[in-house]
């Protein structure tokens, strides 16, 4: 059978680089996926995309769809003739399957007879199936911010300027949003008009016309032409990937512009200028013996800039933009960081929860009492309680109100300025990275506060994040929590941490507590899945969500008792005495009516445990707490054995349960093990 190529180029209005990765994955997802429905087979599939059209190129694509043969049962012989004649509930079968009487056969199915339908169905041709195939595939798409397109009654990422649609040299019967495919495309915006193309030399065709619509090779493109301008000047180009992909998909024939920019601009701080160069301009800087030059290497979507009009608009505003930055800085150095603490009264943190002060003092108030339950030294008190004071004070100053992005490396750089230690400086800088690479605990403490007090906060006034709407990133911000304080090794208990912000705002915290609560147990549980942990596994430990590092390590602990084969006992004995009272939720009881030997044994083993178990998890001995727990095995096996829980004498009944329940609630204190019912190793039946 011969194979084919097909081509579907759809050409938009210039693509927000926001809404590529959704693009692109939608196409690698979703066309193989209706090829398969379609039963039409094919070698590779190629996405593409530029700033101006996105498509599939298919290789080696079947001429029609495979034929099979279809098989569907219909009613019973009985229902299906009358007197020997086809009734028409048989007649309507075939009419809805449009098929004949000669389709149908009559066999036994289950100890009935029924009629089937049994026929060949011959594939279509490809040129038949693909225009469906494409259409579905487009105006399935979804976005983040689709467009209103009123001519067409439809939201797409853009408004669609042409399509093409081929397979091999035929052109597909297909419309798309109001455009009907066709064989010309468009080559570069300012370079080239229209253009034919062919699925076989699609892309060749497009550079021919300065446009390279594989987005791989743009890439490549952009990179050989660092490393080149690297070996001719000598110079160091730093990698950026976020700034390369940027270029990748704002252009479709980028090409390097090399630059300066003034001298006198070289006495700001390294970073504002690599700031200023990369975030608003889209341009790489360039070290010179591992320093910061004056120079730049820019892209523009187009041929060489052979006459330079093109760098000096880029110079232009470039040395605008640096200007206003030289003129920013050196006016905040007239003032001391700590100066620009005050000024943060006039700035509004959020709608009901006061200004960026106000936050900054209870950040404050929250880093201590972390660094006291820490044991911290009372250097790093002192450091932590300096940090969270001055966190914040760059969000007054005119060079992050200008440039937004450098918040936090403007605190470090004016911290430095005005004398502060090195913990202090860098602290402020990392309580936004949430790293520690050269503070110590300092900015990782800050930083937990700080997102400890946005997260409770919001809570207390009602802003509560969805499964579809999370506008002030508290998932991001609480995981950002959990991540630090389990691999820190940092034994707290978030919930007082979350009732200290509540009493710093005044709020009675049982309001919002149990959503919180519940917020908080769903992160845990996703954070331990993130480590690889079974669902299973997650479930049970997520109780522990309010001491993170001990949620982690019991998490592994009761991984390594079920390698050891010690989970097996604990699981019978938890499931006996948690299935019989799931019920009940009293844990009282009086031993004095115990009157089995097997209840007093129980009793016996269960005092033991307890304390035992009470003993390893105030040392945070988890394996040794499951150790004790799976001791409870026999007795309880004993007592099942020779105890009727459900007396029909009810006080006796009552006591009995009650007793079981406080071995559940002992159970419940190491964790909910309910999940791991038939899931673990210790549940497989041995071979």
């Amino acid at each position: 059978m011969p194979q084919l190529d097909s081509l579907l180029e759809v050409g938009v209005e210039e693509l927000p680089s926001s809404e590529i990765e959704t693009l692109v994955n939608q196409l690698r997802r979703t066309l193989p996926k209706l090829l398969a429905k379609e039963r039409l087979k094919y070698e590779a599939v190629k996405e593409f995309y530029s700033a101006r059209r996105f498509g599939v190129i298919i290789y080696g694509l079947s001429e029609k769809q495979e034929s099979f043969v279809e098989e569907k049962r219909g009613p019973s012989v009985a229902i299906a003739f009358k007197d020997g004649k086809p009734t028409k509930a048989l007649e309507g079968f075939a009419k809805s399957n449009k098929a004949s009487l000669e389709d149908i056969e009559t066999r036994q199915d289950a100890g009935k007879e029924y009629v089937f339908l049994k026929r060949s169905v011959t594939g279509l041709a490809a040129s038949i199936v693909l225009p469906a195939v494409y259409k579905e595939l487009v105006e399935s798409m979804e976005f983040k911010k689709p467009m209103r397109l009123p001519t067409v009654d439809a939201r797409f990422v853009r408004p669609v300027r042409w399509v093409v649609a081929m397979l091999n040299d035929e052109i597909l019967k297909l419309e798309l949003l109001g455009k009907r495919s066709g064989h010309l495309s468009k080559g570069h915006r300012f370079l080239a008009g229209d253009v034919e193309v062919f699925p076989g030399s699609y892309f060749d065709r497009m550079r021919e016309v300065f446009v390279i619509a594989d987005h791989d090779e743009r890439r490549q493109r952009v990179q050989k032409a660092l490393q080149d301008l690297e070996k001719s000047l000598g110079v160091e180009i730093p990698v950026d990937a976020e700034l390369t992909e940027d270029i990748v998909r704002l252009t479709e024939f980028p090409t390097p512009v090399l630059g300066a920019f003034d001298d006198e601009y070289l006495e700001l701080p390294a970073e504002v200028v690599t700031i200023s160069l990369k975030t608003h301009q889209r341009t790489f800087p360039v070290n010179i013996a591992g320093e910061l030059s004056n120079r730049f290497v820019a892209f523009q979507d187009g041929k060489e800039d052979r006459k330079g009009n093109i760098r000096e608009g880029y110079e232009e505003v470039i040395n605008a933009r640096l200007e206003d930055a030289h003129f920013y800085y050196f006016r905040d150095l007239a003032e001391r960081l700590e100066d620009f603490v005050e000024k943060l009264k006039g700035i509004v943190f959020q709608a009901g929860l006061g200004t960026v002060y106000d936050k900054t003092s209870r950040t404050r108030t929250l880093a201590h009492l972390i660094a006291v339950l820490l044991k911290a030294a009372q250097r790093e008190v002192e450091a932590i309680d300096r940090t969270a004071l001055l966190c914040k004070a760059d969000l007054a100053t005119r060079m992050v109100q200008e440039f937004p992005e450098l918040q936090g490396t403007m605190g470090r750089i004016y911290a430095e300025k005005s004398g502060e230690t090195e913990e202090v400086s860098w602290g402020i800088q990392e309580h936004y990275a949430n790293v520690a690479k050269r503070t110590g605990i300092t900015g990782v403490v800050v930083s937990t506060a700080d997102k400890i007090d946005t997260l409770v906060s919001n809570f207390i006034i009602g802003n509560v994040p969805t499964s579809s709407k999370d506008p002030y990133a508290l998932k991001k911000k609480f995981d950002s929590v959990l991540r630090i304080a389990a691999d820190f090794g940092w034994d707290l208990d978030l919930r007082q941490l979350f009732l200290k912000v509540a009493e710093m705002l005044k709020a009675d915290p049982s309001g919002s507590s149990r959503s919180l609560y519940e917020f908080c147990e769903n992160r845990f549980r996703f954070f331990l899945g993130s480590r690889e942990y079974s669902l299973a596994v997650c479930k049970a430990v997520s109780p522990w969500w309010w001491n993170p590092f001990r949620g982690s390590e019991m998490a592994a602990a009761i991984l390594r008792s079920d390698e050891e084969g010690i989970l097996a006992d604990l699981l019978v004995a938890f499931e006996r005495v948690h299935n019989i009272t799931r019920d009940h939720q009293d844990d009282t009881f009086d031993s004095r009516f115990f009157k089995d030997e097997a209840e007093r044994r129980l009793l016996n083993s269960f005092v033991k445990v307890k304390e035992r178990v009470l003993n390893a998890l105030s040392r945070r001995l988890f394996d040794k707490a499951i150790e004790a727990l799976r001791e409870l095995k026999q007795p309880v096996d004993d007592y099942f054995d020779s105890v009727f829980v459900m007396d029909n004498q009810i006080d006796l009944r009552i006591n009995r349960l009650g007793f079981l329940k406080s071995l559940d609630s002992l159970f419940s204190l190491v964790a909910d093990f309910t999940p791991l019912l038939g899931t673990m190793k210790a549940d497989e039946p041995s071979l």
